[in-house]
């Protein structure tokens, strides 16, 4: 297929090499791959035309980055919102029960996540880059 020019594609018959029946095929195929069957397989009905494609579409197996910024782990941490002493108490009382369901459920390192951030909304916070 080439990348200028539209791509114009036809539905066909083919006929069974067995039997010698005309069955309409599954895909669309060029003129010239029908012509190249001579006669095994015709035309059936109006082309489709699609546009040209270029070196941008297709199948791309991996993305183009869109900027080289580093990837950062977890911004949310970096400048939490504020959350009052309610927040606070409601959310360190719901991981610590997440944290003992975790270990009945053997469940280890959903427990060790759940109680880092417990631990870490448990402490007062003195500011940023606080430790």
């Amino acid at each position: 297929m080439s990348q200028d020019k539209p791509t114009i594609l036809y539905p066909f018959r083919k006929r069974d090499p067995l039997s010698g029946k005309w069955y309409r095929a599954r895909f669309k195929a060029s003129a010239e791959e029908i012509a190249q069957h001579a006669g095994e397989w015709i035309v059936d009905g109006p082309p489709e035309t699609h546009a040209a494609l270029g070196t941008k579409h297709g199948f791309q197996p991996f993305p183009s980055p869109a900027d080289d910024a580093p990837l950062r782990m977890h911004p949310q941490r970096e400048a939490p919102p504020a959350i009052d002493t309610l927040e606070r108490f409601l959310a360190v009382t719901f991981l610590r029960r997440y944290v003992t369901y975790c270990a009945r459920q053997r469940r280890f390192a959903a427990a060790q996540g759940a109680a880092i951030l417990a631990r870490e909304l448990a402490s007062p916070r003195r500011g940023p880059g606080a430790s």
